[in-house]
């Protein structure tokens, strides 16, 4: 039997997002909480809700870091964006 390669693999997975490897490296990014949750949405082009909802649909529970942090990393990104678009 063949070895099934990435793009199979990816094409097989039941999530509603057009680009299956883009949505499968933000996650990577997100799980290992290298960026936000709304850094992610950002990267991915939908919403945060949208997001939470394809995450439940994957059975992946998602702990966001409690609230201060989590405000503390979306200025930090905030500030990054703004600082660079000057």
């Amino acid at each position: 039997m063949a070895a099934e390669s990435l793009a199979d693999i990816l094409e097989g997975e039941r999530i509603p997002y057009r680009d299956k490897a883009r949505f499968y490296s933000v996650l990577g990014l997100l799980l290992s909480a290298r960026i936000s949750l709304g850094k992610a949405s950002d990267l991915l082009g939908i919403r945060i809700d949208e997001l939470w909802e394809m995450l439940d649909e994957l059975g992946i529970r998602y702990q966001m870091l409690d609230y201060e942090e989590e405000v503390k990393k979306e200025i930090q990104s905030y500030k990054r964006l703004f600082k660079s678009s000057a």
